[in-house]
This record gives C-alpha cells, sequence and structure tokens, in this order.
C-alpha cells in the first residue's frame, strides 16, 4: 500500500469514528489524559481515546460527543481474534474444542468486566446522568462494551500490533490461571460440586426489569435445596445465570472445602 492510499484510508477511518468537531471539555480532557499515562499502551491521538470513553447516555446529553457504540462493534471482534490468537500460542498441545471453551471463557461479559476493571476503565468512563444512576445495575455491561471499544480506539489509533501488546499484557494473569485449573463454566462446576457433596441439582430464579435506557437487565438467585447461595446481574438470561453460578460456587466451597478431592 502506497503511503498516499495509507493516509487516505486513516483519514476516512479517523472521521468515522471522529466524525464531529472538536469541543471536547477541558475538564473531560484533563481526565483523558490521565487515564492515558494508566495505559500499558499510550495513545498519539487523544481523542479516539475519548470517543473510546464516551457512553451512549452522555453523547446523547452532550451532543458535540460521539458515542463508543461503533468501536464497540469493531472491538468486540478484534478482542475475538487476539485472545484466540494468544490461546493458540500458549496452549499449542490442546484441541480446538477446548481452546474454543477458554476463550469464550474469557471474552464473555463478566471476564471482559474484569479486564476492564483491572485497567480502571471505571473511573473514567463518560455515563448520562440517568446510565449514571444505573451504574452499579448495568456496571458489567457498560464496562465491557468500554473495554472493547478502548481495544479498538488502540487499534486505529496505533495498529494491530499494539493493540496486541495492550491485550496481551491484560489478559496475561487470566490466561495463566488457565494453567492452573481456572473454572471456565460456573454453572457445569456447581452442578458437578453440588451432586457430589449434596446430591442436590442447583435451581435458578431470573427476573428481567427494563432499564432506563430501555435496555433488559436481568437479575438471577441460585438456590441449592431451600437455601440461597448466589445472585448475579446480566444483560441476558445466560449471562446472569452464569454470574450467580460463580457467586454460589464461592461459597459453597467455602461449605464444602474439598473441590479437586477424589471421594
Amino acid at each position: 500500500m502506497t503511503d498516499s492510499v495509507h493516509r487516505t484510508r486513516r483519514t476516512a477511518i479517523h472521521r468515522i469514528v471522529v466524525p464531529k468537531e472538536d469541543f471536547t471539555g477541558a475538564l473531560v480532557m484533563e481526565r483523558t489524559e490521565e487515564f492515558n499515562k494508566t495505559l500499558p499502551v499510550s495513545f498519539k491521538n487523544l481523542r479516539y481515546l475519548v470517543v473510546a470513553l464516551t457512553h451512549s447516555s452522555f453523547a446523547s446529553e452532550h451532543h458535540s460527543y460521539t458515542s463508543n457504540e461503533k468501536l464497540e462493534f469493531v472491538g468486540d471482534g478484534v478482542v475475538n481474534f487476539i485472545v484466540a490468537k494468544l490461546l493458540f500460542l500458549e496452549f499449542p498441545d490442546a484441541r480446538e474444542g477446548d481452546l474454543s471453551k477458554m476463550r469464550a471463557a474469557l471474552v464473555k461479559e463478566q471476564g471482559i468486566y474484569q479486564r476492564a476493571l483491572d485497567v480502571g476503565l471505571d473511573r473514567y468512563l463518560l455515563l448520562g446522568k440517568g446510565e449514571d444512576k444505573m451504574r452499579d445495575e448495568r456496571k458489567p455491561a457498560i464496562l465491557a462494551d468500554g473495554f472493547e471499544a478502548l481495544v479498538a480506539a488502540i487499534y486505529f489509533d496505533s495498529g494491530m500490533h499494539a493493540a496486541e501488546k495492550f491485550v496481551s499484557i491484560v489478559f496475561h494473569e487470566a490466561i495463566a490461571d488457565l494453567h492452573n485449573g481456572a473454572v471456565l463454566d460456573h454453572k457445569t462446576a456447581l452442578q458437578e460440586e453440588t451432586q457430589r457433596s449434596v446430591r442436590l441439582l442447583p435451581s435458578y430464579d431470573t427476573e428481567v426489569a427494563r432499564g432506563e435506557d430501555g435496555s433488559d437487565v436481568f437479575t438471577s438467585q441460585v438456590h441449592i435445596g431451600s437455601f440461597l447461595y448466589g445472585e448475579g446481574r446480566g444483560s441476558s438470561k445466560k449471562k446472569a445465570e452464569e454470574d450467580a453460578a460463580r457467586v454460589a460456587l464461592e461459597t459453597f466451597v467455602s461449605e464444602y472445602p474439598h473441590r479437586g478431592e477424589s471421594g
């Protein structure tokens, strides 16, 4: 690709990602610069980072800002690709099915949410007033989407190499945990534990409520026998139940601390 074609392509990308005039507030830019200094990969053009941090609720209240939704769309694919590549290299003898399970565990909402917390995204994401009130209830979904937008912003700003560097650093510990038998599917693990220890199956009670932004928020409670062991939330029934199973599994194995032993 010639230099002129490359420049034209990057200009087109910039206009899609950052299509509006630069009316970024001084406080927002100050916070963006602060966040940029904490990241393992620094931005060349902070406007990409501003867009990555701008939730749609904030953009709807401040019309000079661009929502991170398009970045999230790209970031979902970029994160999946890079994590797949990292697992392929980290576990060269693993079967395709096992690699797929590991990737699914790492890139599901709860996994991405944890990575977002690791980089401190929750302290810098720009939310509208209505969404900010729902922060705790919708926090995992909001931050997971924001993390994907952040990865896409790095990709557009500095290329795939920079995006791979960022993802490999942020996911390093989670991938290392897979070597130590980290739980990939909490619902299955919980069912296996309860059947073995108390000969009971977990039961899930899941409800859905409509958030202020019109999106569905699912809440799930998991009981073992007549006792409540965990509660979880998510943007789908499956995610809420998996989150509840994760909490329940931690509680259950603390009461029956012989996980992994024979018997």
